[in-house]
């Protein structure tokens, strides 16, 4: 059992890697820690000094008598200063409890704040992975207690320590046997306590992707997002149920290692207090043979029952750290990641001609963990004051396209040119702003219709509000802003008090808004118009030419009216371009392009 326990201490240091825990507390509250660990001191030696003087007040009692006029100033003064450093003490105490929750707030904040940073600097490949947000999960699952309950446990187990040097002191003072007899009793709890810990992380780490899973299915029940797909198919029962199942095997499985532990610690404690009487029995035979004085029989009473508590905190507060290290350890693990995009040791200022083209050479493109590529010899050209289209049906790689051109990806191989430069030798936030993008998949932001606009440009400080007003008006947001009554201070959707719920066209007009706003050189509108009537389509890129200047942009679409106007069109097939020309000039030629729009599949 004792190689096992010092395995599992060993495990323990591994895992937790204490060092790098206490740099993060520190990082995150240096001088409260530092506050925090002279309370420990102060609060550890009032609680020594307490104690050590009822043991001579005793002393001076059982030596003189008690009713020795003479030592009436001596036991006085042992009263006085024993009430004085208790009451010293417990202030202490209580002000170290401040410290401690102070500190341990300060710490989570951080702890949170990193999480979002970290989440942050990951590129896009993060979020298609299983194993991404398997990690994220178990870190995200430290909440904001986590934190507090880790810095207060080490806190603990710091103090618990000192209180234990020195009333270990003590007790060898009485009889150098008592101490690791005690000891020597508490460790099998201590041992069981680990053993389980170890076995609920590994549980835990089993479990990630059932807790996300849940997780999902309790989303679904309760968002906004599929609420009316769910009501109208009469989903609900039937996804709670899915649900309550898959909570259900997780709850097993965390009482199946709960029965387990219980039984063993029910085993260890009685064998603790088995030790604790015994040790007990052991100086009251000492004190009927008169090899004890009165002193450390009181000593004894006091800080023994002290030592075998603090013992056991030591033992749970220990075994709560190592509870805690999957939790610990994925944090890490995220801190740990780093995006997949290298930056350039030193980027290339951004080109500061006014017509820059950005265009694709023979790129190649593979998704991490497939085997297929997605997209095969790809070269192209966006010039700048022209709009360019890419067509091509579901499936066949128009999206993916679009994550390379805003770099939210690197081509396996071949290029991406921006004014001929690499656009890897530039710096990627510069390079983002370059480029703004209407995807698919818009974003709807459930805050004001002003806020939803001015993010195509969040990061400049020098842009007047009327030039939101104009980007609404360019994109035909303006016709239903202006029938709100708080117009752009409008807030969207309604998952908050007061806000207005649209239609998805008219999200999609908000969306293309933000692009309208942004200063960047190339828009790219992906399907950004599937929502759109006829007529606010035509409006639109009528909005468009008249307003790109020395902009490019890039129309992706399978619909003939959104692409037929473009000065130049590629058509995609399989993740390849097969033909490209002017809409004229592929319907001349009678291939894909032609069979796409022809009058039997419709001109929509």
């Amino acid at each position: 059992m004792i190689k096992s326990f010092a395995s599992k201490v060993q495990k323990l240091s591994t895992n937790l890697n204490i060092i790098r825990i206490l740099k993060l507390i520190g990082t995150a509250s240096k001088k409260w820690m530092l506050i925090s660990i002279l309370f420990i001191l102060i609060e550890s030696a009032l609680f020594y000094a307490s104690i050590y003087l009822i043991k001579l007040l005793v002393d001076t009692l059982s030596k003189h008598g008690a009713n020795n006029l003479k030592d009436e100033p001596m036991v006085v003064n042992l009263l006085l200063l024993a009430a004085l450093s208790a009451i010293l003490y417990v202030s202490v105490k209580a002000i170290s409890a401040y410290i401690i929750e102070k500190q341990a707030a300060k710490v989570a904040e951080y702890v949170d704040d990193k999480i979002h940073r970290s989440a942050i600097a990951l590129d896009l490949s993060f979020y298609e992975s299983p194993e991404y947000f398997d990690i994220l999960k178990r870190a995200r699952d430290m909440g904001s207690d986590r934190p507090n309950l880790i810095v207060a446990t080490m806190v603990d187990i710091a103090k618990n320590s000192v209180m234990l040097i020195l009333i270990g002191s003590m007790l060898v003072s009485i009889d150098w046997r008592l101490f690791p007899i005690l000891a020597l009793f508490v460790i099998p709890t201590l041992w069981v306590r680990i053993n389980f810990a170890d076995i609920q992380n590994v549980l835990r780490l089993s479990q990630t992707a059932l807790e996300r899973k849940s997780g999902y299915m309790s989303s679904l029940i309760t968002s906004d997002i599929h609420a009316k797909e769910i009501r109208g198919f009469g989903l609900g029962h039937y996804i709670r149920k899915k649900y309550v199942a898959i909570r259900l095997e997780l709850l097993e499985g965390r009482l199946k290692i709960s029965r387990q532990r219980t039984f063993k610690e029910i085993m260890t404690s009685s064998i603790a207090t088995l030790g604790f009487f015994s040790c007990i029995a052991y100086i009251a035979i000492g004190s009927i043979r008169g090899t004890t004085s009165v002193g450390d029989i009181a000593l004894f009473f006091i800080a023994f029952p002290q030592s075998f508590t603090i013992l056991q905190n030591l033992s749970s507060g220990i075994s709560t750290l190592y509870q805690n290290n999957i939790f610990v350890k994925s944090l890490f693990e995220l801190f740990d990641l780093k995006s997949n995009l290298p930056e350039p040791a030193q980027p290339l200022p951004l080109p500061t001609a006014q017509q820059v083209d950005l265009e694709l050479k023979q790129v190649n493109f593979i998704y991490p963990h497939a085997t297929k590529p997605t997209l095969s010899n790809i070269s192209l050209k966006l010039p700048a004051g022209k709009i360019v289209a890419i067509v091509g049906s579901n499936g066949a790689g128009k999206s993916t396209l679009m994550k390379l051109l805003c770099r939210l990806y690197d081509p396996t191989s071949g290029e991406i040119t921006l004014d001929d430069k690499n656009i890897r030798n530039f710096s990627s936030t510069d390079y983002h702003k370059q480029i703004c993008a209407v995807f698919q998949d818009f974003g709807k932001y459930n805050l004001s219709v002003a806020d939803n606009i001015r993010f195509g440009d969040i990061h400049s400080l020098s842009r007047k509000p009327e030039e939101i007003v104009e980007a609404a008006r360019n994109s035909g947001t303006d016709m239903f802003v202006d029938k709100f009554p708080e117009g752009y201070d409008t807030v969207m959707g309604r998952i908050f008090e007061d806000g207005h719920e649209v239609s998805i066209g008219q999200w999609q007009k908000l969306a293309i808004a933000r692009a309208f706003y942004s200063n960047s050189r190339f828009i790219i509108l992906d399907e950004a118009t599937s929502a759109l009537d006829a007529r606010s389509e035509q409006e639109l890129f009528d909005s468009l030419r008249e307003r790109i200047g020395n902009r490019a942009a890039l129309i992706i679409s399978h619909r003939q009216s959104a692409v037929k106007h473009a000065d130049y069109i590629y058509m995609l097939t399989e993740g390849c371009i097969s033909e490209s020309g002017t809409h004229e000039e592929l319907l001349a030629l009678k291939g894909t392009y032609y069979q796409l729009f022809n009058s039997k599949a419709g001109t929509t």
